[in-house]
């Protein structure tokens, strides 16, 4: 009778670890082997299933069911009725480190195929083996302020920038030093961003009114060069690119003289 009601307490207390999992779907950044992914913020849902990025506007979690939602109007009534379209996903297994998802019915088998997705939790992706000789990064001008930006990096930190369109107060070529911590969170970010899958990964989506992004990283104690070119940054180079965006604003710049 104790060990009956011991394995009933046991089952009962798994139930409730896997729904709570669950239900935390949303609070981790996913992605696969080939670079997909599956992240949640602000209400809405990224995803990368077979190469293709794509947003859905709303989403909820079911027991073990992930609902991606799409809520549009339509000129065939003047625009007047809200019409939703819902693509459900089964949670096949997840826990701290690993998720299973499955398409269950024709919307969502379209958007991405019969196939069931691993995914591996992101904040788990790390190389302590990346190390750099010299980081390049180019980003150009939009449609609206993007800043058109050159910048060099080195190992030990030193900085150099040349400045265009919008990046004000900024314009030409400038020399700087990243602090201690910013090269330490560089130097993280570059073993967080799964580069050595990053040689045969292409871009899937054909984006517009979006900046272009230019990465060349040449490798220490190697001949190994890594050039990636995207307006459509994959997961795993996001922080990244964010960080190059910004850097300019955070290091003490002296025009170089002429």
């Amino acid at each position: 009778m104790v060990k009956h009601g011991l394995f009933l307490l046991l089952f009962m207390l798994m139930i409730s670890t896997s729904f709570a999992q669950k239900v935390k779907i949303d609070a981790e950044r996913w992605i696969t082997k080939s670079l997909g992914h599956l992240y949640f913020s602000d209400k809405k849902v990224y995803y990368n299933f077979v190469g293709y990025a794509g947003i859905k506007a709303n989403y909820t979690v079911v027991n073990d069911t992930l609902i991606m939602t799409d809520i549009y109007h339509s000129s065939t009534d003047n625009f007047k009725k809200e019409r939703r379209e819902d693509f459900k996903f089964q949670i096949r297994y997840i826990d701290q480190n690993r998720l299973y998802l499955k398409a269950i019915e024709p919307n969502a088998i379209k958007l991405a195929g019969p196939s069931t997705y691993e995914f591996t939790n992101f904040k788990n992706s790390y190389d302590k083996n990346i190390k750099f000789s010299k980081l390049y990064f180019l980003s150009s001008t939009c449609f609206g302020d993007c800043p058109q930006l050159g910048i060099e990096i080195w190992p030990n930190g030193d900085y150099h920038l040349k400045a265009g369109e919008h990046a004000d107060p900024y314009k030409g070529d400038y020399t700087g030093k990243l602090s201690p911590v910013q090269l330490d969170s560089l130097n993280y970010l570059l073993k967080h961003s799964e580069l050595k899958k990053m040689n045969s990964w292409e871009q899937g989506n054909q984006v517009t009114d979006a900046p272009n992004y230019y990465f060349a990283i040449d490798f220490e104690n190697t001949k190994k060069k890594l050039s990636i070119t995207t307006n459509e940054p994959s997961l795993n180079i996001i922080d990244l690119v964010n960080f190059m965006i910004s850097s300019y604003k955070k290091v003490k710049l002296t025009p170089v003289a002429k």
